[in-house]
């Protein structure tokens, strides 16, 4: 029996980013110029408009644990889910502002080789919170998972639109 691709898997519950593709290219520019992104040496993709995901291509020594070993650290792992599971949250609000409320992290296996990928999706939301859930691939191979609810900000300093 093959193996289900895990995009295929997660789409079937995803909620669609109600964004077209330009709309999703900008805030895809816009997120991967952000200096936490380029530092961190992730990349934002929003191309399927019912998935969002975070490629990792390479793994650097400020990537590792502190375990001697060639893990990823699990704080590592939870900033690229926070990141994943918070736009993909993030994008069912129309621009406005809102962030990670709740972020839960299982790691199932080490993630040693590049790339690693997270594939987050929206399962539900409401006018002010969005359910999200996302898995995080290492060479192809299932290392994490993680669930979280963001949360529509509650106000705005400048009363603009995020995006």
């Amino acid at each position: 029996m093959p193996t289900p691709d895990p995009i295929e898997a997660l789409r079937a519950r995803a909620q669609t980013i109600p964004l077209d593709a330009p709309a999703r290219r900008r805030i895809e520019e816009r997120l991967n110029g952000l200096a936490s992104m380029r530092l961190m040496g992730a990349r934002l993709d929003l191309g399927d408009p019912d998935v969002v995901r975070i490629g990792l291509a390479e793994v650097a020594e400020h990537h590792l644990g502190g375990l001697g070993t060639g893990a990823v650290n699990g704080a590592v792992i939870a900033g690229l889910f926070d990141v994943a599971l918070g736009v993909a949250g993030t994008l069912q609000f129309g621009g406005q502002r809102a962030g990670t409320a709740e972020l839960s992290v299982k790691l199932m296996r080490p993630a040693f080789e590049p790339p690693l990928e997270v594939l987050a999706i929206t399962v539900k939301h409401s006018p002010h919170l969005a359910f999200t859930a996302a898995e995080l691939y290492s060479d192809r191979r299932l290392c994490a998972i993680a669930t979280g609810i963001v949360a529509l900000a509650t106000s705005q300093q400048d009363g603009d639109s995020y995006w």
